[in-house]
Order: structure tokens, then sequence, then C-alpha cells
């Protein structure tokens, strides 16, 4: 018997902040937010930045987020756009390794509001020279820090899936093919749970005594979804199909889970965080037990042998 993993979950049964506010981390526990630009009148002529008081931040953007906006720079006064109406933006910071662009924002004339300058699609390019009217800037900077720490994000979805072994449950919702040698004698007992039904997916598919794959009719069997572990039971007065005799010679393809992180029971959830925050004191250390309180936690929902 083997199993393997079709659509993995697409989002996990905690939040980043959630994790966080259990650990009782601050936010900049992700990419902290950029220190201040040099501005300066760029001394290039006529441009399109208003008449007036302008200042800038920037902000990093990685794969998870972006953070909020940093250090205020100094203010630079536009006093005749029309004789010297373009700021040079520089020492632009630059970010760690974990970020692939930074945004510019800038207040309109005498405004205290940030708003989108630029994007600069790289973590080198330390300049640029702003020759963007009010009317042009974009969307609002953000005020709180959406990247995530790496480490806490590796370790939420190694808690979630510790903790699937230890129950042999499935939390968000995936989908997976289980792979039998044949058919069982009496009913399928999925491997894991808790079973869904979702679209077509609940298939079952034989490679028949000529090595030719078939599908097996849906009419066939019915699905009991609210056992734990489901079942898969023929109709009445069906039989199994004859396979050849080979290994895998049967696929079944299923969905388990519970659903999205609403659906899950908020005290599996407390048991992730509770598996998160004993790696992250403990990383670097390799534990092959779980702790019991944990253990006591997911009791309930699994397999699990206090």
């Amino acid at each position: 018997m083997a199993l393997t993993i079709v659509t993995p979950p697409a989002t996990e049964p905690v939040s980043i902040q959630e994790v966080r506010a259990h650990l009782r981390l601050d936010v900049s526990a992700g990419e902290v937010a950029p220190t201040a630009p040099t501005v300066a009148l760029a001394g290039d002529g006529a441009g399109n930045v208003e008449d007036g008081v302008h200042r800038y931040r920037v902000t990093f953007v990685t794969a998870d987020g972006e953070t909020e906006g940093g250090t205020i720079s100094d203010a630079v006064t536009v006093a005749d756009k029309a004789a010297d109406g373009k700021v040079a933006v520089s020492a632009i910071p630059l970010g760690g390794s974990a970020v692939t662009s930074r945004k510019v924002y800038r207040t309109e004339a005498g405004g205290s509001d940030y708003k989108l300058l630029t994007t600069i699609a790289d973590n080198t390019t330390t300049t640029y020279t702003d020759n963007t009217a009010d009317a042009g800037l974009g969307a609002g900077c953000p005020t709180t820090n959406t990247t995530e720490d790496p480490t806490l994000t590796k370790l939420i979805k190694v808690a979630r899936s510790r903790a699937e072994i230890e129950t042999d449950l499935c939390f968000i919702t995936q989908t997976w093919d289980w792979f039998l040698d044949a058919f069982p004698a009496g009913d399928f007992e999925v491997p894991l749970a808790p079973l869904q039904v979702e679209d077509e997916i609940g298939s079952i598919k034989y490679y028949d005594t000529n090595g030719a794959l078939k599908t097996w009719a849906a009419s066939n069997y019915s699905l009991d979804t609210d056992s734990v572990p489901g079942r898969i039971s023929r109709a009445y007065g069906v039989s199994y199909p004859s396979t050849r005799s080979m290994n895998n010679a049967v696929i079944v393809r299923f969905v388990a889970g519970y659903g999205d992180a609403d659906d899950v029971p908020q005290t599996i959830k407390e048991a992730i965080l509770e598996l998160v925050a004993f790696l992250y004191v403990n990383r670097g250390t390799s534990a092959e037990e779980l702790p019991a309180y944990i253990k006591a936690l997911l009791w309930p929902y699994g397999r699990v042998t206090l």
C-alpha cells in the first residue's frame, strides 16, 4: 500500500499572525521595514512633481508580503515645478535575501498620506528620479507588516504534517492517490480521514487482467464519510472486478480534510500552535516523541497513543 498526495493543502490551519501572537513575537519577526531614503531636488529642469513639501518612505516586498512603510525621509520642497520639478531619490535601502522588490511611497504636496510612487523590481537599484504628478500616485502605503518569517512558515508546515501523521487525519482539504495491489476482501477503510466527497473525486481505477487501466463506475460503490476512518463499500450485489497480478493494480483517489482553516477544530489548532512553539524553542534539536500535552490535545480526534 502506498499513498501519494495529488493536491496538497492550499493553506495552513493556523496563520503566521496566530503563531506570532502565541509566541508573543513582535511583527518584526518578519522582514524589518527599511530605513529612510535620501531625497533632494534633482536640479534637472521642469518636471511634474507638484509645488509644495513632499516626503518619501520605502517598503520591502518578499514572496510572502510587504513590510509596513519604513522610516520617513527628510522633507523636500518643490518651489516651482516649471523650473525644478523633479526629485532625486537616492540611498534607497536594500533588503535581505528574501526581498524581491521594493516600493517607494510619497506624499502629495503638503500631504501626510503616503501613496505608491514606483515599484523597483529588484534588490540592487538604489536611485530613482521622481517625475510624477500627485494625480499619478497609486495605492496607500501599508501600515502592517505582512512578510512572514521563513522559520515560522516552515515550522507551521512541519507541525501540521507531524500532527496529521500522529492522528492519520488531514486537516485542510487535500487529494490523495491510494495504491493497492488488489481489491480488498470487504470494504475499503480509507487510511486518512475525514473523508470527503467532492465533484468526481472518489474515483477507483484498476488494471484489468489484460493490463488495461479502467475506471470502476461510481454506481458500484458508496462512500461513508461519517465514519472515521471513512469507508468505501460495494453496492448491494456488486462484486469487485478481477485485476492483473501486479503492484499497485488498484488506485483509489480520495479527498480528505475538514475543509479550510475555519473548519478545523479549535483544539487541533491549539495543538499545532503548541507544537510550533515546542519546535521553535527547541530549534536545532531532534524530538522523536511529541510532548504529552500536545498528544492529549490531539487524542480525541485520531489514533494518538497517550
